[in-house]
């Protein structure tokens, strides 16, 4: 076998280099060849990934993500970019939902929420992909959407405090957390200033608060 696929592992993820003049098909073969050989040493592990060495395209990174889900039980539960301080906050609130997937029967969505569709979750629910205008997504605990957040969100269901929603990019269409909800309609907007900023929204003094994720904000909603 050759060495166009390297496999680094490293607390919480792993990483990929990959040789950037080979072909796609051919990294994908060696991607599932590697994945296999190592399904014992990772198991049913839950971690990052970061590729390196060579840019993928979007879809590109659903099929090397298909791939290693195909022939490994590993559970990809991101993809880590170049804004590495922003990833290391979001694998930590993700660490925190797959805690409570374990505990609570949460679920992992793979893929877009399209208009008229709603995912529901007993638990904490994170979305692999966009939540589309007209899509609808509901958890009773905590609610991460690993692209953009257009259609409507309902956490935090079973009426307990310190539930959040999170997205890469978020321009909700409707959200509530609780009690409390916001609408894209109702004029006065929490993310005006934050749509292409990865966001979280979350219960304040008796209010929804918006906030660029920051350690100070994943801090205080997982300290509540």
């Amino acid at each position: 076998m050759s060495n166009m696929i390297v496999i680094k592992s490293y607390k919480g993820g792993i990483a990929l280099h990959i040789d950037p003049e080979q072909p796609f098909d051919e990294v994908l073969n060696e991607i599932a060849e590697k994945f296999e050989e190592s399904r014992k040493f990772f198991r049913d592990a839950s971690l990052a990934l970061s590729v390196e060495g060579r840019s993928l395209s979007t879809e590109e990174e659903k099929s090397v993500i298909q791939t290693i889900d195909e022939h490994s039980d590993v559970n990809i539960i991101c993809l880590v970019g170049k804004d590495e301080e922003t990833d290391r906050k979001f694998i930590k609130a993700l660490k925190r939902v797959e805690l409570q997937r374990e505990e609570n029967n949460g679920r992992f969505y793979r893929g877009d929420v399209l208009e008229g569709e709603i995912i529901e979750s007993e638990g904490s629910l994170v979305v692999m992909g966009n939540v589309e205008e007209g899509g609808t997504v509901a958890a009773t605990k905590d609610i991460i959407i690993l692209g953009e957040l257009k259609g409507d969100a309902y956490a935090g269901l079973n009426n307990d405090e310190g539930h959040f929603i999170t997205a890469v990019k978020m321009n909700p269409h409707i959200c509530k957390i609780g009690a409390l909800s916001y609408s894209r309609n109702a004029g006065k907007s929490l993310f005006d200033k934050k749509k292409n900023s990865p966001c979280i929204i979350y219960q304040k003094n008796g209010e929804l608060v918006s906030d660029i994720i920051s350690p100070e904000a994943i801090g205080y909603v997982t300290s509540i």
